[in-house]
């Protein structure tokens, strides 16, 4: 019979997960009702022609986001108070509307998923199913069908969709009762229409860490026990009760062998990271000097991408569709340097070598190539494998990236890695937890000779994408 651990190691991700996690750093924008009204949710009274953001252009705010490194861009298409950012069909209040606003097209969800197709970035939504404005909300089936109307809208006629966002938040309508949202019919439209659409936050693909301030684990483990799931969650008689908990679970390890002792039911639900670059979703000028600062954004970039998460930034406009001055620069700065940490490989001047190889197929050297397909197993009798680089001469590095290859599984639990600074002998660098889809070891600029990488425990099945130094 096997293990807990060991039925974990043979859960793998689907095709669209897969998509969602090499997006990594992507970015979010609240945009709407409550940027006009300068609050955080807006009540759903606030009349269309009240939103004219005539300084607002697509191709600068999808510009901004590219230059920031990003590889996605996530739009607020419909928050709390239900205006929607598109030329419905199904409601009035809607972009359409906003008659002062003197342009030809409106529709700012086409014109963003249009930006982005053109400029290579990925396209998604963050839809809320709450509706302070529609009239059948809170009255069951009725509203289910309104939603799903819309919903079928943005997946039909926006191109391409990487990622679908669901707030799970409930009001009370008069007389107590709480709208039962239709979760299984909103994830089957996903599934038809946008099949290669991953389904985040109140979804059962990508799971939310926990809390808004970016506060990661320090083992973040892609493969959790199937209780953990949103989807089972939504299957019971207190279905949206056990969601609203499920989805914002803070324990602290879901998925060691010691978490998963007693399960034997698992699924992979990888995390997101989700914060905004200032105190609120959307555009205060109260909350000016509350931006984070590049170096701010940069160690949340290790915690989050550099520790087998997925990292979503959510910048927001000001009312009249520009970005501030101050979080324009600081985006920008983050993303050029980004780019600058990881031009140079330094490992492109070594050579790699391993304790061993399952067989050719699998050769150490498969490490440093581009193509993905290409991978490194170790022997199945070596216990403590160690994969050693060893440059052509003494040069400088301070991070060391490693990827397993997840498509068939996440399995590394420890490993350590050791440097040789010239003088032919190993000195302990950094000790690490899980690497999953992406590990980042920062460590202090250094000159070395060699390092060598070795795996302390590991699932079965281990198996290696890549290992490089910058």
């Amino acid at each position: 019979m096997k293990k807990p651990y060991e039925i974990a190691a043979l859960v793998k991700p689907s095709e669209r997960q897969l998509l969602w996690q090499e997006t990594e750093y992507y970015g979010l924008i609240h945009f709407g009702m409550p940027t006009i009204v300068n609050q955080e949710w807006s009540d759903g009274t606030v009349k269309p022609e009240n939103f004219a953001p005539e300084l607002f252009s697509a191709s600068e705010w999808v510009k901004l986001f590219k230059d920031a490194g990003m590889k996605g861009l996530v739009l607020t298409v419909k928050h709390h108070d239900g205006f929607c950012l598109w030329n419905s069909r199904f409601t009035d209040y809607c972009v359409k509307n906003a008659i002062n606003w003197e342009v030809e097209n409106r529709d700012i969800v086409k014109l963003i998923s249009d930006e982005c197709e053109k400029q290579g970035l990925k396209f998604g939504i963050y839809i809320t199913p709450l509706d302070r404005h529609e009239t059948t909300y809170g009255t069951g089936d009725a509203y289910n069908t309104y939603f799903k109307s819309l919903l079928s809208e943005l997946l039909t006629n926006y191109g391409d969709i990487f990622y679908v966002r669901f707030d799970g938040t409930v009001e009370p309508v008069k007389g107590g009762y709480e709208q039962q949202y239709d979760w299984e019919g909103y994830y089957e439209l996903v599934r038809r229409l946008q099949p290669n659409a991953v389904i985040a936050l109140c979804g059962p693909d990508i799971r939310w860490n926990g809390n808004e301030w970016g506060v990661c684990r320090k083992n973040e483990w892609s493969v959790i026990p199937a209780r953990y799931s949103i989807y089972k969650a939504i299957n019971n008689s207190k279905g949206q009760e056990k969601l609203s908990k499920k989805s914002a679970t803070m324990e602290l390890d879901l998925g060691s062998r010691k978490a998963i002792k007693k399960d034997e039911e698992f699924i992979w639900y990888p995390a997101e990271v989700c914060i905004s670059i200032r105190d609120g979703w959307y555009y205060h000028k109260s909350d000016e000097y509350t931006a984070k600062t590049k170096d701010k954004l940069l160690k949340l970039y290790y915690n989050t991408v550099g520790s087998n998460y997925c990292f979503m930034l959510n910048v927001p406009p000001m009312k009249n569709g520009k970005f501030a001055d101050m979080e324009s620069q600081i985006i920008r700065a983050f993303g050029y340097d980004l780019n600058k940490m990881f031009a140079y490989t330094v490992s492109s001047i070594g050579e790699i070598k391993a304790s061993s190889e399952l067989s050719s197929e699998y050769s150490a050297e498969n490490l440093f190539s581009s193509d993905k397909s290409k991978t490194w197993k170790p022997a199945q009798g070596d216990k403590e494998p160690v994969l050693t680089i060893t440059l052509s001469e003494i040069d400088m590095f301070d991070k060391l990236v490693l990827m397993e290859h997840i498509r068939n599984g996440q399995h590394v639990e420890e490993f350590t890695v050791y440097a040789d600074y010239g003088s032919g002998k190993w000195k302990k660098l950094e000790k690490c937890g899980i690497i999953g889809y992406k590990k980042i070891v920062k460590v202090r600029p250094v000159e070395v000779k060699a390092i060598k990488v070795v795996f302390n425990s590991f699932r079965p099945g281990l198996e290696m994408e890549s290992v490089l130094m910058f």
